[in-house]
């Protein structure tokens, strides 16, 4: 009988301390995921689009499971794992791909804004009234920033105070030159449509020197892409020839070790690749 219950007590044991891991666990990535998902709504918020925090949650979690299938389709329990890993980044690099082409067309808009208000402000309007101007006749993005800043002023933020926003919320150096330029310029007075033409002036130079340092370093950059993907490839295709050959690297310890060293090194090559060809202007 005492046989039995100690049997009984173990197994007890055992249960409550997995139910207790397995909340801890629970509990530890949802907190993680809504704070995923947060930070997911808020950079879809900033980019003017409808994005809410348990859409972000469901679209989070349908693609980590669906890389997890895809990796237990591939190889078993270890591929899926790690493709389930490298699901869970997706979302956060479709994100930041998305704003950073977002800042680029509001760069590349940021020219023809500082001309349209120059023109404005010379011609006797306010720069609220420039402002409203800019995001009236300007396209998105650039005019739904501008339409967020005449919005704060007019339920009562201060102008000097909206700019410091608009340029927070769009973190270019040629937009901080310019809220930067204009609150120096309200404290201190001076040609406000004269420093906007010198912006613009200043921005087309910089786009140009831009255009060629790209240019010239696009080869060293393809080649670098080229080189780190030739490994990938190289799997693929002898996984077409031949599945049993790349089999080892999926099923035995030593193939998954080889696998990691050989996205590790791939991905700490590409990184200093980028470094090496990138000139900041």
């Amino acid at each position: 009988m005492l046989k039995y219950l100690s049997i009984v007590l173990f197994a007890a044991s055992v249960t409550g301390f997995i139910w207790l891991l397995y909340t801890e666990i629970a509990t530890w990535w949802g907190r993680r995921i809504h704070r995923y998902a947060s930070w997911v709504a808020d950079e879809f918020d900033a980019m003017f689009e409808d994005m809410s925090i348990a859409r972000a949650t469901r679209l989070i979690t349908i693609v980590i499971l669906s890389s997890f299938l895809l990796g237990y389709l591939t190889g078993g329990l270890v591929p899926a794992l790690l493709f389930a890993g490298a699901g869970y980044f997706v979302p956060r690099v479709f994100v930041t791909y998305q704003r950073r082409r977002r800042l680029e067309a509001i760069d590349d808009q940021l020219i023809d804004a500082l001309r349209l208000m120059a023109n404005a402000i010379k011609a006797g309007l306010t720069l609220q009234q420039a402002l409203e101007l800019g995001a009236r006749e300007m396209k998105p993005p650039i005019a739904d920033e501008l339409g967020r800043v005449i919005k704060e002023i007019e339920l009562g933020r201060l102008m000097d105070e909206a700019l410091r926003r608009f340029a927070e919320r769009v973190p270019l150096a040629d937009v901080r030159l310019m809220t930067d330029s204009i609150l120096i310029l309200r404290e201190t007075g001076g040609n406000l449509s004269e420093t906007f033409e010198v912006i613009a002036n200043t921005v087309v130079e910089r786009k140009k020197v831009q255009g060629k340092i790209k240019s010239i370093t696009a080869q060293g950059m393809t080649q670098g892409v080229i080189v780190c993907l030739m490994p990938i490839a190289l799997m693929l295709l002898f996984s077409i020839v031949d599945q049993n050959y790349m089999r080892p690297f999926f099923t035995t310890p030593l193939g998954w070790m080889m696998l990691l060293v050989v996205l590790v090194l791939d991905g700490v090559g590409l990184f200093l690749m980028f470094k090496l060809v990138k000139v900041n202007v």
